[in-house]
């Protein structure tokens, strides 16, 4: 069972609506549909009631939809409608993504001990703040919200290395909620780094959140509702450990800098945007965050799947070449070049007599 639909409600009454089994991502039920016009399988989720009244929730939703709606956007799965259900909840419609939920997969990754290699890791992590980073450049104004609400169940990973990041109409929503810090990550695995006040949902908390996902993968397992954000330290180096045995110390120096910025630890380096993070990354990793086939690898592991044994190639050895035919020494006649000579041409002659 998943460890995250396993939680128990917390003392902030968040018994009234939400079923932890039906959605361990928190927002609500979420389902598989059909278009009824294209026949398209999409992803449905109807939000769950302790968000807000579907009044309240419905123009936020909206508004992030349509914010995005005709930008370029890569790695992210698309809105395709908002409505309301037959029980007066809303919905909202989106692309359905390839591939397992990261999630699930660090589940199985901790079940059958299977944890990334660090290039796998580093390429999931690249492949994630390439995606925000998307996001990011199509909204560009001060306070930009960003996405807000990037968690390990808001990922999803395929055999393939492709990569897509969903539920962004959904950042200025959790904003709106106004719940503490401890909250948000009990209940989304959201992380909002520690600040005075009320959390900003904007770039750099886009960055926080990728970090510590970044960070689970590293360390190959989900985080519990207690451990983020107090034994954040302890986390980065559990991560570090597990994935850079056998590295070197001038790789683990540079990603346990890169982590203790991304997450926030040391908040004066911390990065302002996904491009900034991943130009960091990718300075000091380079061929390390593109691993593709890596990531193919570890997905079938967890999956208990067997790597395809290599078809044995038939040589067959050139043909022998028949041997060529010897020469055939050609006969002369007898007189053959006397004739010509003056001497020959006389004994010709008299020859005839």
């Amino acid at each position: 069972m998943n460890p995250l639909a396993s939680r128990l409600p917390g003392s902030e009454q968040e018994t009234e609506a939400y079923n932890p089994f039906a959605d361990p991502a928190g927002l609500g039920a979420r389902t598989i549909g059909c278009d009824a016009f294209s026949g398209e399988l999409l992803e449905v989720v109807r939000l769950t009631s302790d968000l807000g009244t579907p009044a309240s929730l419905e123009p936020l939703v909206r508004e992030r939809a349509a914010k995005f709606a005709s930008a370029s956007l890569a790695g992210l799965s698309p809105v395709v409608r908002i409505q309301r259900a037959f029980d007066g909840r809303l919905e909202v419609w989106s692309r359905l993504a390839e591939g397992l939920r990261l999630s699930a997969v660090l589940e199985w990754a901790e079940t059958r001990g299977v944890p990334p290699s660090l290039s796998t890791a580093l390429t999931i992590g690249d492949r994630l703040l390439g995606a925000l980073g998307s996001l990011q450049a199509a909204e560009q104004t001060d306070g930009a919200s960003g996405h807000g609400a990037i968690a390990i169940d808001q990922i999803v990973v395929a055999e393939s290395g492709a990569l897509t990041l969903t539920d962004y109409a959904f950042g200025t929503t959790l904003a709106a909620v106004q719940w503490p810090r401890e909250r948000l990550w009990r209940r989304f695995r959201i992380a909002m780094p520690p600040s005075a006040g009320l959390s900003r949902f904007d770039h750099r908390v886009d960055v926080t959140q990728t970090a510590v996902v970044i960070t689970a993968l590293l360390a190959g397992r989900a985080f519990g509702e207690h451990e983020y954000p107090r034994a954040l330290p302890g986390l980065i180096a559990e991560a570090l450990d597990r994935s850079c045995a056998g590295t070197t110390g001038r790789e683990r120096d540079a990603l346990g800098e890169w982590l203790r910025a991304a997450t926030e630890l040391e908040p004066r380096s911390a990065f302002k945007s996904a491009a900034f993070a991943r130009a960091a990354l990718r300075a000091s990793f380079k061929d390390a965050v593109d691993d593709t086939k890596g990531v193919g690898r570890w997905l079938r592991a967890v999956r208990g799947v067997e790597e395809p044994k290599p078809v044995p190639v038939q040589v067959q050895a050139p043909p022998v070449p028949e041997p060529a035919p010897a020469p055939v020494p050609e006969l002369v006649a007898a007189d053959s070049g006397v004739a010509d000579k003056p001497g020959g041409k006389v004994r010709k002659w008299l020859s005839r007599w």
